[in-house]
């Protein structure tokens, strides 16, 4: 015991903010659940009201005094406190009172980028050990809901409740920040791509309680038509695009754009597997500050990756996202499985838009990948966007489950050429109220024939108008109003 509390009291004189505290309170305690089975529910909040009283005077001062009075006051209390003994509950106890009281703060100062903070954890410390995240408690999707609420005077939710799906045995009791343990965090490198008040993309999203997605199907060409692809004993490789057709696509995604100028698109997608550099970079140098607001890029194929590029409306670059589960090719009856190298497509990334909530990204068959699936359960994302190029409609059912019992809206963008003879391009899938509790998805496709008259010359695209802030009568079911519209 001497040597804990030794050893927790050397850390604490080098860290200096609440979240690397945070962090090694959640260290102690997930050592001792190594050994121990301790029972968070038994936690007497009247043991510990010191504890709770010197995090509210860490809030107040925080405040009055600022960060670093108020830190280093702080920890005066916990030395004094933790002099006698540090047991699992007294570390708790801090972690349940800072998890309540200290509301979320990203300093754009402590991150790179322009109106963008990169972040993997708030805390600094024991990164290896404990990732602590916020939990989003004000999106688009949640204002809906309360909305929703207020207006039918209802304390029946919009939907049924959301499942919660802990990252660890800690997690489970925070209700605003999540507690990642060693094996996730090993399991999920992750960046999150987070826009601040003052970027432009942000602004826009003030006072909308709408998100319009621009849903392009693109082309009715054959894939290998458009790329090079390089077969060799059971796997392919893209080499590149051809350049006939990389210059006829990106006339294509011009006409595009110029059509979504005059559309209010928030966010505009397209296939996997139909963008290249140089046509982002022509793209970038014509098109500046207008809609569409957020371009998911579809995806390029470059040295054995698989990855979309995602830019604001000026072409500037946002995040980028490499795809993990390799699609499997049909060639004269043999299949091709695609040569992705782990190491160049381990990492997870989303999208964090103050406000509005999270946005994920998958490639195709990432949809239904069970890790892939588990992290967007874990992060609660609210918005799931699929570039894909696929003839299998195996991506609706796991869009369904996402949608049902996580309140994820998947949207999945797919090219007209993928789909042979099939009427159904692609989806967009909504979480939804009924009668049994079967009842909790709306799945609407897009089809081939609404817009087949236009391919030859160019694609119209649809664009879908989702509404949080109107509740749709679907036959029996109830969900957020969705309006479709032609580019």
């Amino acid at each position: 015991m001497a040597n804990e509390v030794k050893w927790m009291l050397n850390e604490l004189e080098r860290i200096t903010n609440i979240y690397d505290f945070l962090a090694l309170c959640s260290v102690y305690i997930f050592d001792k659940l190594k050994k121990i089975n301790y029972e968070f529910a038994n936690f007497e909040d009247n043991n510990y009201y010191e504890i709770e009283v010197a995090i509210e005077r860490y809030v107040i001062e925080k405040l009055n005094k600022g960060e670093k009075y108020a830190f280093n006051e702080l920890k005066i209390f916990v030395i004094q406190y933790w002099q006698y003994g540090v047991d699992i509950e007294r570390c708790y106890a801090f972690v349940k009172y800072i998890d309540e009281k200290v509301e979320l703060e990203l300093k754009e100062s402590l991150f790179d980028g322009n109106g963008i903070i990169k972040y993997s954890s708030m805390n600094k410390e024991y990164t290896d050990r404990v990732r602590i995240l916020p939990k989003l408690n004000d999106t688009m999707m949640l204002r809906g809901q309360a909305k929703f609420k207020n207006e039918t005077n209802s304390y029946q939710s919009f939907f049924r409740k959301r499942r919660e799906c802990a990252v660890s045995k800690l997690d489970e009791e925070t209700v605003n920040y999540m507690i990642w343990d060693k094996p996730t965090i090993e399991k999920y490198p992750l960046s999150i791509y987070r826009l601040m008040e003052r970027h432009s993309v942000t602004k826009h999203f003030y006072d909308r309680e709408k998100m319009i997605f621009g849903i392009i199907p693109f082309t009715n060409k054959a894939l290998e038509s458009i790329l090079d692809i390089k077969f060799e004993r059971r796997t392919f490789t893209v080499e590149r695009m051809f350049a006939s057709m990389e210059q006829e696509l990106e006339v294509r995604y011009k006409k595009v754009y110029d059509k979504c100028k005059m559309n209010d698109v928030d966010f505009l997608i397209f296939p996997e597997m139909l963008m290249t550099e140089n046509i982002i970079k022509t793209l970038q140098r014509e098109y500046s500050n207008e809609s569409p607001w957020i371009i998911v890029n579809g995806s390029i194929w470059k040295d054995y990756t698989n990855r979309s590029i995602i830019t604001d409306s000026g072409g500037q670059f946002i995040f980028d996202y490499c795809k993990k589960t390799p699609f499997i090719f049909q060639q004269n009856g043999i299949e091709y499985k695609e040569y992705l190298k782990c190491k160049n497509n381990k990492e997870y990334t989303m999208l964090e838009i103050e406000g509005i909530g999270r946005i994920g990204i998958a490639i195709c068959k990432d949809l239904i990948n069970e890790d892939i699936k588990m992290f967007h359960k874990y992060m609660n994302t609210d918005i799931l966007i699929v570039p894909a190029y696929t003839k299998s409609m195996d991506l609706s059912s796991a869009a369904e489950e996402l949608s049902a019992d996580y309140q994820c809206v998947v949207v999945v963008v797919n090219a007209c050429s993928a789909i042979g003879n099939k009427s159904q391009i692609g989806f967009i899938t909504l979480p939804a109220k009924g009668e049994t509790n079967r009842d909790k998805i709306i799945q609407y496709y897009y089809k081939k024939e609404d817009c087949l008259e236009n391919c030859n010359s160019e694609c119209s695209g649809k664009k879908f108008i989702i509404d949080f802030g109107k509740v749709k009568q679907y036959g029996s079911l109830n969900s957020y109003m969705l309006e479709e519209e032609c580019i």
